[in-house]
């Protein structure tokens, strides 16, 4: 088994743990959602260019797409409730 990166499958953040007016980081990419009162005013996401460059420059790059992207997936999943009763 290959060894990977601490940071493998890390590329975009966590969005099961996105907290109104709290930066949720990650290793490429910051995303922020921006509430004052009753409901949301903005979402914003930020590209970390020194984070993503460093990413693509990685020999690991390739697999931690794929892992990262299938953690974005579930993250989807779980967060818009599409699974059984």
């Amino acid at each position: 088994m290959n060894a990977h990166p601490d940071c493998h499958g890390a590329l975009f953040p966590d969005f099961t743990r996105l907290q109104k007016n709290k930066p949720l980081e990650s290793r490429a990419f910051t995303a922020l959602v921006v509430s004052h009162g009753i409901g949301v005013q903005d979402r914003k996401l930020e590209v970390k260019r020194e984070g993503w460059e460093k990413c693509t420059a990685c020999p690991d790059y390739r697999t931690c797409y794929d892992l990262s992207m299938a953690k974005l997936l579930m993250n989807t999943v779980l967060l818009n409730g599409w699974y059984g009763a």
